[in-house]
């Protein structure tokens, strides 16, 4: 509670220090958070529904206690009371009025004059009553206490309060005075006094116990279960068996719960409270709420956590409210509920709920027909009793607060005197409801002001008989006008006049005496004193209350007293007790004068006590009634509720049903427990992914967000991938812990699944991983037939299956399990035809793929954002030196490891090893870290940290393990510990095929291979506890699969022997080659299945020469030893994974059978007679290499291939049963194919131009084409004649469609119409106009109801095919659109527009679903897969794109085509793509297996100029992105970068130092000189008024010279910018910029045609014409004849991609070639014959190969090459 003070008050002076004796606190004089803390004792809990509420009770203070002898020795009692509201009248007496007058006047005139003593008036003390001011016999004690002001930004002030007795007045001093406390015990009763010893003490407040169970004994009575959770709620934490935690010291549980407790372990703890909230549920799903059953669930109410509780409230309230007829039970059990709500667990909106409710039934009920109204009104009055205790506020006057008032106003007077009474006592709790200040917070307030100060303050504060006692005289005494009862020192008042003004405010608002009465006040007090046991003060209370002679008071009372002597909590001697006290109350005299109603009352109570079937108590109330009834006063007529509890229920139905079902459902409870217990992932980030292995980051999405829309959906797989260590299992464990979390009873059960871990998962998966958990085969079976599974299969990869797992466990077929399947797989193990393994089958007859129950997503890297994220996590685990932007600053510097750590693992292992790897290391920049290196760290980290820690622990080793340590350090701990992990990773791979997970038993393994590693051998312990392995029972693994890799790798080739820091190796630990070839590490495994460990070794080649060497002795020696073609293929996949080049490479007859040699470079390579069996090829550089006689079977080139034509192929499409392909050439001709031997069977001849478009007829044999000849032509595909010429188009006929049912046909084009024609009669059915300019593309909805065309004004427009009238017209979120096409189910239209977009249309809203960036030139063509899954789409930039129809990704890109595609087109069967184009080409694309492999070139950045560095050492290259790369010109390994702005960079020159570039900028007339070292620009030339077009540094690189389109040649100042001079003369733009090798002169080359040579020094210009020839001299001509002719000297024809730029490398035949699809490729010119000047141009490094190179290869005589290979490679020689 707090308040404002009133106007004008000075500010308290500052705070003092208080002189509180140790030990005891200071006391704060705020009622609201004391008395929150009081209420929260009293169980009185709520919480706020509402932000505005003042602080609920769970905000209060601690525990604060009066002593018990403060306040009524202090104050005194007042023998009589002049008190009109209070005194003798009951609950419909006239004196109601008589107090509201009384109190009104009273008011007033107490205001006044304690306003004026407030203000320091003298008069107000002199007219202090004497009487009042000597009514405190003796003071005890005195302390200094801390009184705070009601109003919140008060200082606080101490004072010091001196309280003395009357008959010593002494003036206050601020020195306290200590008195020993003392309390008399009262005298034994006279007659007429009501006795105070009745209860003769304070006991421990009742609680219901039972006989503890016995550890997993089966709990069959509910109140033996609610007293289980009770014993176990007073410990905190959750305990172990066995345990002396916390319940031995200062427990509130006696000595048998403490060794029961220490008997129950965790998971029968939860055992307890799962049987509780399952109580509740099945109370919830009765439909019957009996009385039994409502019984037996009020029990658990007060061990309920707060979710449950408030479910089993809600569950209460709304069944009260359904219910027809009252029910009594139900009622009863809704307000014990309500009672025993703990702090916080009630909000405002539930009581008010509540008692609205009660209120409306009592309205309805009629009084007098029954005992309904009476429950009711009880019911009624203890609700607002919690209302009131919680401050609820949410009453709304008018329409709860009124008519409550009004209800219960009636009843005041009703014939039936319990409810008479029952009714005043709901009308008091009524008038405090809405009110800002608790009852108890009034009463606190007026006794602590008395006895600030009056006694001893311990530790513990508590409201006791005195205070009580004061506070209810307090008010009464304001209310009558009485001043002196606030204390019996003026003088303290007026020292507590500024901190004691929440008296007056209290007085003024607060405590309306014209509705308010202080017996209710009385009434909670003493509510409270019994609810805390303390019966003695109850007792005394009861005596000495100035409220005592009120009826009402003594009716409650009585009550009270009735409802300990009912209660079986209670002792059997306190119930006897209870029993006199009603007796005494009886005979009580003029103490406590009982009005008759009282004595009636008591009557009817011990009537209804004598009816129990305890005899001791009955017993005593019958001889009590016996003595009390020889009177003429009768109890009240009829049988009333007595009992605040329901009885105990004798049955146990609810328990008895859920003993019923626990035993699956327990399981799965303890298995939920157990999964999140075993969670521990001291970081994580949430993974971004993409849809597909080539999709870019620009479309990545939260992969939580996927999974979770995939668990909503009805799609039944998810395949996640990823690169190794790319955070797989860390996301399906935290997936599966938050599953855990979340779930509830009934729902779907997650169930991680670690797939190597089992022994058939293709067979038994769900069963087998269940019975690890220790399932039981019935509860197996029940599982399966009753609920559903959320599988999250781990490590697909690692258990090497090739099976299907949804299809061999037959999932989601009737009868078998229901499923969500989640899989994750590394990416590096999938081949070509990967998603068959993934996709379910649809439940038919065909077991048909079903694609919409498949879905997919890839794991992309971490971005630099997810990185710092994941640092932040990092570095707070343990104690460290370095912070946050340490890591960050050392990830960033040193090269390359930044992108390492974009892998999450890789990520770990750089932050576990960087202070070791960066330690004395000053230039961090000349680091170069690569993954095997930093496994190298890392691994060498672990053990050294292992070793220190054996060594810290040495003494606390038994003999034997201290021996076994000694000598592992003598032979070298770490070298041992690598040795053992080696070792261990070479026999998993030979024993186990590489399954990762060891099951040890050592029992039955003891003679195996596994005891080697596993057994209990001191030293093999010890280097097992120190090495990476973790351990699951009796299961073994490395802590991630790379690091079983990494050592298996190591066993190949290992680190160098010292490497301490990341630079170059000198020398491998490996041992020597073997001496026989068998024996070798590579002649063990076919590594080709490995990638990883491919990629391990491949990085050893790059560091260590070394290994490359014996690799390639490896290799050679397979030319002569058959034994050595495993290890040689092995050595050849690594080679070429490691960037080896082979180009002109003596490889003739090598031995390499199923080597992977995809993108090698083997350029003029010698491969005759080699053993290439089985070999894959894809993407490799073959040109000019010899295959002669080599063994070729199943080598593959990852293409097929092309069908070439003799002119442009604009237009293709398929038959509708995919036997015939047709093709519309730009001659006007159609060639027909047959399918299945790709030859020609008809040539279709009329048109008299190109054929723009055909289709074929889905119901017959025709064909139907569209010519730039103004005519379309329907045709018989038997005959291959003409059916008709259509003709009426005024201009070039674009497109043309057939519809759905084949009676219809449309065209459209330049002339902006679509025609509609009868495919029977050849009739113009309908001309549809709308368009305004030409149209590109038209297509038909499913149902052949609409034709949707597009063109080039912009528009979509829909037109009814039956009746040619328009329909909807949708305006483009695009500009020109040149295809359109329906999806086969007709809720989408896909529109490709000019600039390369693709955009998707709801066809019912009308509105665009996705777009994407499809190309980067125009969509020429689109065509849907025949599921609707994909999208295929071609361009303008010679590329042919397959999408995911769902999400836009990207899924393949066929690169080939070296022109604009014209067309696209899937097969019927889905399984090819067909394209045709510019290039005179039709190419045929496998499509079977999209996602991987085939031609996909993902990112490239296109290159725009390359250019040789002076020396010809460095070659540099710009991109279109704007960034300049450097790459070294020898061996083509990369270099630094520099981005210049995000222009393309297609002007670059080099300073001869090689140090700066200068490039030109976003502004095309300006030239920015860049310093590579620091990426800066260094100075900015600006002048040219039009775009420049040449670049030239000076040979001495001092001048920079720069050509443009304003026809000028402007010279620069190299270092500072500052421009030399102007050089004008030609007349068009300057092209090329030439210096001398002197810088005096420079040559200028413009379109004009012109070179001009400028003399620098005399600034004077010459020009002459110049011709660009090859010239060739005749040297049989005249001297100076100048005779001669051109000649081609060299060709290249394996360039795909338009060739942007050329540059030669100084002093030398080599020249450098820059693509536009990305390529850079150095070549060497090779004179081959002197004779005959014959030249070759021979291939020295190329980055990016996007297709198979192989033209002028050799394959004579190859050996097994098939046909369709054969055929391939001839297209491509």
């Amino acid at each position: 509670m707090s308040s404002s003070s009133p106007q004008g008050n000075s500010p308290s002076p500052p705070p003092a220090p208080s002189s509180a004796p140790p030990g005891h606190p200071e006391i704060t004089v705020d009622g609201q958070l004391v008395l929150s803390q009081l209420e929260d004792n009293a169980t009185l809990g709520r919480a706020s529904s509402k932000s505005s509420d003042s602080p609920t009770i769970d905000q209060g203070l601690a525990t604060v206690q009066l002593g018990p002898a403060n306040l009524l020795n202090l104050l005194g009692h007042r023998a009589t009371r002049a008190v009109a509201t209070d005194v003798d009248h009951g609950p419909g007496d006239t004196s109601d009025a008589r107090s509201v007058s009384m109190g009104r006047s009273s008011k007033f005139g107490f205001k006044k004059r304690l306003l004026r003593f407030f203000k320091g008036d003298p008069k107000v003390e002199e007219n202090v009553p004497a009487s009042v001011a000597s009514s405190a016999p003796a003071i005890l004690v005195g302390i200094e206490v801390r009184i705070q002001s009601a109003a919140p930004d008060r200082n606080t002030v101490p004072v010091s309060l001196g309280l003395h007795s009357p008959a010593h007045s002494t003036e206050m001093s601020s020195t306290p005075l200590v008195v020993p406390a003392t309390q008399p015990q009262p005298s034994p009763a006279v007659s007429g006094t009501l006795r105070v010893d009745i209860f003769p003490e304070n006991v421990i407040n009742p609680t219901y116990k039972t006989d503890l169970p016995k550890p997993h004994a089966r709990v069959d009575k509910t109140p033996q279960l609610v007293y289980c959770c009770s014993v176990l709620s007073k410990v905190p934490g959750p305990l172990q068996p066995n345990s002396d935690c916390d319940v031995s010291q200062d427990s509130p549980l006696d000595d048998k719960e403490k060794e029961w407790v220490r008997l129950i372990d965790p998971v029968l703890q939860d055992r307890y409270r799962w049987l509780v909230e399952q109580l509740v549920r099945a109370f919830a799903d009765n439909p019957l709420k009996t009385s039994d059953v409502v019984t037996e669930i009020v029990l658990v109410g007060s061990v309920l956590d707060r979710g449950t509780y408030r479910s089993l409230l809600s569950c209460f309230i709304s069944n009260f409210e359904q219910t027809t007829a009252l029910d009594v039970t139900l009622l009863q059990g809704l307000v014990q509920l309500v009672e025993c709500a703990s702090s916080g667990y009630l909000v405002d909106d539930d009581l008010v709920r509540i008692a609205t409710v009660l209120s409306k039934e009592l309205w309805i009920t009629h009084i007098g027909t029954s005992d309904h109204p009476l429950h009711l009104t009880l019911s009624l009055a203890r609700v607002l009793d919690v209302m009131v205790a919680g401050k609820v506020k949410d009453l709304n006057r008018e329409r709860d607060h009124q008519p409550m008032l009004q209800l219960l106003d009636g009843l005041k007077n009703s014939d039936n005197v319990v409810q008479r009474y029952e009714a005043t006592y709901a009308y008091q709790a009524l008038q405090y409801a809405p009110d800002g200040e608790t009852p108890l917070q009034v009463l606190w307030r007026y006794a602590k002001v008395a006895a600030a100060g009056a006694g001893a303050v311990s530790s513990a504060f508590k409201l006791d008989p005195e205070g009580l006692l004061k506070g209810i005289e307090s008010l009464q005494e304001i209310g009558t006008g009485v001043t002196g009862a606030i204390s019996t020192r003026i003088r303290v008042i007026k020292s507590l006049r500024i901190g004691t003004n929440g008296v007056v405010w209290a007085s003024e608002n607060k405590f309306d005496f014209m509705k308010k009465r202080s017996w209710y006040l009385a009434l909670q007090g003493t509510a409270l004193f019994i609810r805390q046991g303390g019966l003695s003060d109850f007792n005394l209370v009861v005596s000495q209350a100035p409220c005592r002679h009120n009826a009402n008071f003594q009716w409650g009372i009585c009550r009270q007293v009735g409802e300990i002597a009912v209660d079986p909590l209670w002792d059997v001697l306190v119930r006897q007790q209870a029993v006199d006290f009603l007796g005494e109350l009886f005979r009580s005299g003029a103490h406590w004068k009982p009005h008759v109603d009282v004595k009636r009352w008591i009557l009817t109570i011990l009537i209804q006590i004598s009816g129990m079937s305890d005899v001791s108590i009955t017993d005593r109330a019958v001889a009590l009634l016996l003595d009390l009834k020889k009177g003429d006063i009768a109890e009240c007529p009829g049988s009333f509720p007595l009992s605040r509890r329901l009885p105990l229920p004798s049955t146990f139905p609810l328990l008895t049903k859920v003993q019923e079902i626990p035993k699956l459902e327990y399981d799965l409870h303890v298995l939920r427990l157990m999964r999140i217990a075993d969670y521990k992932q001291a970081v994580y980030v949430d993974p971004m992914a993409k849809l597909s292995l080539h999709d870019t980051d620009d479309n990545l999405f939260p992969l939580m967000d996927k999974v979770r829309d995939f668990l909503a959906s009805d799609t039944q797989v998810m395949l996640i991938l990823g690169d190794s260590g790319a955070g797989k299992s860390t996301f399906n464990r935290h997936l599966e812990h938050e599953l855990w979390q979340e779930y509830k009873a009934g729902g779907r059960i997650p169930l991680f699944i670690n797939l190597p871990s089992l022994e058939r998962p293709e067979r038994d998966l769900i069963a087998e991983q269940l019975r690890t958990y220790n399932f039981l085969e019935d509860h197996i079976r029940k599982l399966k037939l009753r609920r559903q599974f959320i599988l999250i299969c781990d490590g697909y990869d690692e258990s090497q299956l090739i099976s299907n797992l949804h299809t061999t466990n037959l999932f989601n077929r009737s009868g078998q399990w229901d499923v969500k399947l989640l899989i994750t797989c590394r990416t590096q193990y999938l081949g070509r035809d990967y998603r068959n393994r993934f996709e379910p089958k649809a439940v038919d007859q065909y077991s048909r793929i079903a694609n919409d129950l498949f879905q997919q997503a890839v794991i992309a890297p971490f971005s630099r954002e997810q990185i710092e994220g994941y640092v932040e996590r990092y570095v707070p685990l343990e104690p460290r030196t370095w912070v946050k932007k340490d890591y960050m600053d050392k990830l960033e510097a040193i090269p390359n490891l930044m992108d390492l750590a974009r892998n999450p693992f890789l990520l770990t292992l750089s932050l576990e090893a960087l202070p070791t790897v960066v330690q004395g290391i000053t230039d961090l920049s000349r680091l170069r870290i690569t993954r095997a290196e930093l496994y190298d760290t890392f691994v060498r980290h672990w053990m050294a940290v292992n070793k220190r820690r054996l060594e810290d622990q040495r003494q606390r080793l038994d003999r034997e393990n201290q021996v076994a340590f000694e000598e592992l350090l003598e032979a070298g701990f770490e070298q041992s510990g690598v040795k053992f992990q080696q070792d261990l990773a070479s026999a998993i791979f030979v024993h186990q095929d590489g399954r990762p997970i060891v099951d040890y038993i050592s029992k039955h393994e003891k003679f195996s291979w596994k005891a080697a590693f596993f057994s209990m051998d001191c030293e093999t312990s010890l280097l097992r506890g120190a090495s990476l392995l973790s351990r699951a029972g009796t299961q073994y693994r490395f802590v991630h699969r790379s690091v079983l890799e990494y050592f298996f790798a190591c066993t190949i080739y290992g680190p160098p022997k010292q490497h301490d820091e990341f630079d170059p190796p000198v020398q491998s630990n490996t041992p020597a080659t073997s001496p026989t070839i068998n024996a070798h590490p590579l002649s063990q495994r076919n590594l080709v299945v490995e990638p990883s460990i491919v990629q391990f070794l491949a990085e050893r080649v790059q560091l260590d020469s070394g290994f490359k060497d014996e690799l390639l002795a490896i290799i050679e020696k397979s030319k002569t030893d058959d034994q050595a073609a495993r290890s040689a293929a092995n050595a050849i996949t690594i080679l070429v994974k490691a960037g080896v080049r082979f180009n002109g490479a003596d490889l003739r007859g090598i031995r390499v059978p199923g080597a992977d040699m995809s993108g090698g470079q083997f350029d003029s390579a010698q491969l005759q007679e080699a053993d290439l069996t089985g070999v894959n090829l894809t993407k490799s550089w073959i040109r000019q290499a010899d295959f002669t006689k080599a063994q070729m079977k199943g080598v593959r080139f990852g293409e097929m291939p092309y069908l070439e034509e003799d002119g442009w192929v604009l237009s293709c499409a398929y038959s509708p049963d995919g036997t015939s392909f047709a093709a519309g050439h730009s001659r006007g001709s159609i060639n027909i194919y047959d399918t299945s031997t790709w030859t020609t069977t008809h040539t279709f001849e009329g048109h008299r131009g190109r054929i723009s478009s055909i289709a074929y007829s889905p119901t017959s044999p025709q064909l139907l084409s569209g010519s730039n000849d103004r005519t379309v032509r329907l045709w018989d595909c038997e005959s291959g004649s003409c059916i008709f010429v259509l003709e009426g188009h005024t201009n070039e006929v674009w497109t043309v469609a057939f519809s759905p049912s084949g009676k219809q046909v449309a065209s459209a084009g330049k002339d902006a119409t679509v025609r509609l024609w009868d495919v029977q009669t050849g009739a113009n059915l309908f001309n549809l106009t709308g368009h305004t300019e030409g149209i590109r593309s038209i297509s038909y909805s499913p149902d052949g109801h609409v034709v949707v065309s597009v063109g080039y004004d912009d528009m979509i427009r829909f037109f009814d095919t039956q009746t040619g009238q328009p329909g909807d017209v949708w305006v483009s979120q695009s500009d020109w659109m040149y295809s359109v096409v329906y999806s086969p189910g007709g809720l989408e239209i896909a529109v490709g527009d000019a600039h390369g977009k693709l955009l998707l249309y709801n066809t019912t809203t009308g509105k665009p679903t996705r777009n994407w960036k499809a190309h980067d030139e125009r969509v020429e063509s689109m065509s849907f897969s025949p599921t609707s899954q994909w999208i295929a789409t071609c361009s303008e930039d010679s590329t042919v794109k397959v999408w995911s129809s769902a999400t836009g990704s990207v899924l393949s890109v066929f690169t080939g085509h070296s022109a604009s595609v014209c067309q696209v087109a899937f097969s019927p069967n889905g399984l090819q793509l067909v394209s045709c184009s510019f290039d005179c080409t039709i190419r045929l694309w496998d499509v079977s297996s999209l996602g991987i492999g085939m031609g996909v070139e993902g990112g490239s950045d296109p290159l725009t100029s390359v250019l040789f560095s002076l020396d010809g050492r460095l070659l540099f290259c710009g991109s279109k992105s704007g960034a300049v790369r450097q790459f070294d010109a020898g061996s083509g390994e990369s270099g630094p970068f520099v981005v210049c702005e995000n222009n393309p960079v297609e002007c670059l020159t080099v300073s001869p130092d090689g140090r700066r570039i200068a490039s030109v900028g976003t502004d095309n007339r300006v030239v920015t000189v860049w310093n590579i070292g620091t990426g800066q620009a260094d100075v900015v030339l600006r002048g040219h008024k039009e775009r420049v077009r040449a670049l030239a540094f000076s040979t001495d690189g001092c001048r920079i010279a720069t050509g443009s389109g304003d026809n000028t040649v402007r010279l620069w100042d190299a270092r500072s910018g500052r421009l030399d001079r102007v050089l004008k003369g030609h007349t068009e733009t300057v092209v090329c910029l030439v210096f001398s090798p002197s810088s005096h002169e420079i040559l200028s080359g413009s379109q004009d045609g012109t070179i001009r040579a400028w003399d620098l020094d005399s600034r004077v210009g010459y020009g002459r014409s110049v011709g660009l020839w090859n010239f060739v001299a005749d040297t049989s001509a005249e001297r100076g004849g100048g005779s001669g002719k051109w000649k081609c000297s060299a060709s290249i024809r394996d360039i795909f991609g338009d060739v942007k730029s050329i540059a030669w490398k100084p002093a030398t035949l080599e020249f450098s070639i820059g693509c536009k699809n990305g390529c850079l490729q150095v070549w060497r010119l090779v004179e081959t014959s002197a004779l005959s000047d014959a030249w070759s141009a021979q291939l020295v490094w190329s980055t990016g190969n996007p297709v198979l190179a192989a033209s002028d290869a050799v394959f004579a005589d190859a050996v097994g090459l098939s046909s369709v290979n054969q055929q391939l490679l001839t297209q491509r020689g």
